[in-house]
């Protein structure tokens, strides 16, 4: 009660020369929950999606408010002068100094935790710019800084009213299920720091029973933690699994199959390892699977070079492929509070996608989350020579930490035939 009497004798002007913390702190934070409401709902699909995306749009404000009050104990030191005063003009001028440093130490942080600064800068722009103008102007707003208020409650209740209560997913026509159908599963074994830390060995069990559970033939992995990983994985898995991984360091693609096949990584000089390949060669034609993980962040030029050389070496009208993996392209959003994150070009990335669908067709494409947030980065691209007859994320099957779905797939071979009917 004390802090919200302060905070309206300041907004009527009874205290215009109190510069107290608390009303700063107020002030600023409840700009940034205003603005972390709205872009939270419009990143959101569906209503069952609201809750996820306004925790970590709150997340952000908080960090945002936390740097705020940093820039302006800085700038407390060096302009204490002038902070004392009062005005607009002075006010303006110190939500400029606090507003800039703010961004700069954003930047900062970003480039010593490994994330991209400017992508960093302009997601956290929005949280940065409300809480410090609140924080240094805003109390001198007086009343119609209300008004504000209620404008952004009518545009978040239109918006809260025209969401769905969930993402509707289409239907796929599937293709009768056949005894020879291979079941292939996806699944990135990473994770989206800070909030989640990827696979560790105490997950292998949990891996193998789920790809046992499945009847699993071809297991696509991306983000493999090292080859010792991977040796224990296929041990778990049984004495008929082989396969191998790219040269990728911790982040590198591998794919284990149970029905034979080579596998190499033809491609050891893209980030990540670049995509490892199965071929498994039968009496009428040759088999391809691909296990391909995209450079993530602001970088769609390394993606859109990795779609490339997938065209480029692996489309022949005599093959049958499947591509899976993390491409780090959702298209089933145009944007999300996080975009200019993942992205440095929202375009491209659409573009880059439909070239790869010059190789066939995702049958999950239809709004399906592979991993937290509701976001959609996994695909399986099937060529269209072999028949789809099942396809499922498997939402419920999450190891440890890691912050992606199981992808699972089953797939005719039509006219290919196989070197060896798999149980």
């Amino acid at each position: 009660m004390e802090i919200t009497s302060e905070l309206l004798l300041d907004l009527k002007g009874g205290r215009s020369k109190d510069s107290h913390w608390r009303i700063r702190v107020a002030l600023g934070f409840c700009a940034g929950v205003f603005v972390a409401t709205i872009l939270g709902i419009f990143s959101a699909r569906g209503r069952d999606e609201l809750g996820s995306w306004w925790a970590l749009a709150m997340c952000f404000n908080m960090i945002a408010l936390v740097f705020v009050a940093i820039a302006w104990q800085g700038a407390g030191y060096l302009f204490s002068r002038v902070i004392s005063r009062d005005g607009w003009i002075v006010s303006g001028i110190l939500f400029l100094c606090t507003w800039v440093t703010s961004l700069l130490l954003v930047g900062l942080a970003a480039a010593l935790l490994d994330f991209p600064p400017i992508g960093a800068v302009l997601t956290f722009a929005p949280f940065v710019s409300a809480v410090a103008f609140f924080w240094c102007v805003g109390r001198h707003a007086g009343l119609k800084s209300g008004l504000f208020a209620v404008v952004l409650l009518l545009v978040i209740c239109t918006r809260l009213l025209t969401l769905p209560p969930a993402v509707e997913v289409a239907a796929y026509p599937f293709a009768v299920s056949q005894e020879d159908d291979i079941r292939v599963m996806s699944w990135n074994l990473g994770g989206g720091a800070p909030f989640f830390s990827g696979s560790k060995e105490e997950d292998i069990d949990q891996i193998a029973d789920v790809a046992k559970r499945h009847g699993v033939h071809v297991l696509c992995l991306q983000e493999v933690s090292s080859g010792q990983f991977l040796n224990m994985l296929t041990a778990r898995l049984g004495g008929e699994w082989k396969g191998g991984r790219s040269p990728g360091g911790d982040k590198s693609t591998a794919i284990l199959s149970r029905i034979g096949g080579e596998v190499n990584a033809p491609l050891s000089t893209m980030e990540y390892g670049g995509p490892t390949v199965l071929r498994i060669n039968t009496h009428k034609g040759l088999l391809q699977f691909v296990s391909c993980h995209g450079s993530p962040g602001r970088n769609s030029g390394q993606r859109r070079a990795m779609v490339e050389w997938i065209l480029h070496e692996l489309r022949d009208m005599k093959k049958k492929t499947v591509i899976t993996g993390d491409f780090n392209i959702d298209t089933s959003r145009s944007w999300t509070l996080l975009a200019p994150l993942v992205s440095d070009s929202i375009a491209s990335d659409l573009a880059t996608w439909r070239a790869l669908g010059l190789m066939g067709e995702d049958p999950g494409s239809r709004d399906m989350a592979t991993s937290s947030l509701g976001r959609r980065s996994s695909w399986m691209v099937v060529d269209p020579k072999m028949p789809v007859t099942g396809y499922s994320v498997l939402q419920g099957e999450q190891a440890g930490s890691m912050d992606h779905f199981p992808v699972f797939l089953r797939v005719g071979l039509g006219r290919a035939g196989r070197a060896s009917a798999p149980n």
